[in-house]
């Protein structure tokens, strides 16, 4: 049954009986728009209970500032308002105005914190974004070790996960305690087939342009209880700026590992870094309003591994990466699976909102001639680091 508290419903989604997904909930009631204290209480309340809430039925497209307001107020301790990832780099200019980001996430220059996602042509007189304007798509080819799907099955519908991360930059900067997507233009088109590609035939029909989450209590339930003592007392180091480490390198063609080719950026060819900025967070996280631990891993990222079971057992360091990437895999393989995946199906004008220390997520292709998807995206840089679950007082 819905909880009603005044004139907002929160619902939780059924998936239906084959479904182990036990997280979502959609919200009607609420404008985000003009969100009031008492519609925030609601929203925070419901948002660590179902860790993604769907905000049906806006009456209008939500405010870029507005958008960064709400994402901003689940972490009032932090004061800097940050972009998750950093500074942006400078892009371009249009009467006048400097527009930072990069080709597949433009800034949005009156809140430079919300980025455009996605592929193909923003809207005209879209926030000061030059006519014709388009957003550079992401592409497994470019990513994704080979062999890579036909131009020509793509265009017919198969597709892969391209990422499965959890929001952050993994290097100086905590990572977001929440994101939050607008839709503004959704692919037009026939569902499409999503390819594991990793020799189980294993395949799920979802909507052009999902995005796919799955949430880390699940990934927790489903270790061994021997991998769970491990996932509880250990933790993992991140390369120094792992997405420019990782940029020369193949992801799996399930998006959740590197392949171990020796392809990634040397660390002396990195933009400067420092051994005190690197980040080395536990496996297992805590939801501080509802006490459910979640395995928050980042099997691209990893670096090296520091590995006990139990508190005061002996630590074990691999920093081997073929070793480190076959113990992220046999981590994180169980839950990508189907039935542990929820496919969100997003509807222009809707409003997606995750707690994102408790999910994983990852985008998904579509064929071209569906049109374009774009996106808006807010995730702003926490005021604190992850701690391990043990830790943290509930």
């Amino acid at each position: 049954m819905p909880s009603v508290v005044k004139d907002i419903k929160v619902t939780p989604m059924d998936h239906g009986l084959k479904s182990n997904v036990d997280f979502v909930a959609t919200v009607h009631g609420v404008d985000l728009n003009n969100l009031t204290d008492s519609d925030f209480q609601v929203i925070h309340e419901a948002l660590h209970k179902h860790k993604l809430l769907v905000f049906k039925e806006q009456p209008a497209m939500l405010h870029p500032q507005k958008q960064y307001d709400l994402t901003r107020r689940f972490d009032p301790d932090e004061t800097t308002g940050g972009f998750a990832h950093g500074v942006d780099p400078y892009l371009t200019s249009h009467n006048g105005v400097d527009i930072y980001g990069l080709p597949n996430r433009p800034a949005i220059p009156v809140q430079p914190q919300v980025h455009i996602l996605g592929r193909g042509a923003v809207p005209d007189d879209h926030y000061q974004f030059p006519p014709g304007f388009k957003v550079k798509g992401i592409n497994h080819h470019y990513f994704h070790l080979p062999p890579h799907i036909p131009a020509e099955e793509r265009e017919a519908g198969k597709s892969r996960f391209y990422q499965w991360h959890f929001d952050g930059s993994l290097y100086n900067i905590p990572p977001p305690r929440v994101g939050c997507l607008l839709a503004v233009r959704t692919p037009k088109g026939p569902d499409v087939r999503v390819q594991w590609d990793d020799g189980t035939g294993t395949e799920m029909t979802i909507a052009p342009g999902a995005t796919a989450m799955v949430a880390g209590s699940r990934a927790l339930a489903l270790l061994t209880p021997e991998q769970r003592d491990i996932a509880y007392n250990s933790s993992i180091e991140y390369a120094p700026h792992c997405f420019e480490w990782m940029s020369t390198a193949h992801s799996t063609r399930l998006g959740h590992t590197l392949e171990t080719e020796g392809l990634e950026k040397p660390l002396d060819k990195l933009k400067p870094w420092s051994k005190d900025k690197i980040c080395t967070y536990p496996m297992v996280w805590k939801n501080p309003v509802t006490g459910e631990d979640s395995l928050q891993i980042h099997g691209q990222g990893a670096f090296k591994l520091f590995l006990k079971s139990s508190p005061d057992g002996e630590e074990t360091i691999i920093d081997d990466l073929g070793e480190v990437r076959a113990f992220m895999h046999k981590m994180m393989r169980p839950v990508l699976d189907p039935s542990n995946i929820y496919a969100h199906r997003h509807e222009e004008q809707d409003v997606i909102l995750w707690y994102n220390r408790a999910l994983w997520h990852s985008i998904t292709e579509f064929p071209e001639s569906y049109g374009p998807r774009i996106m808006h995206q807010c995730n702003i840089a926490a005021s604190d680091h992850p701690v391990a679950a043990r830790e943290v007082s509930t």
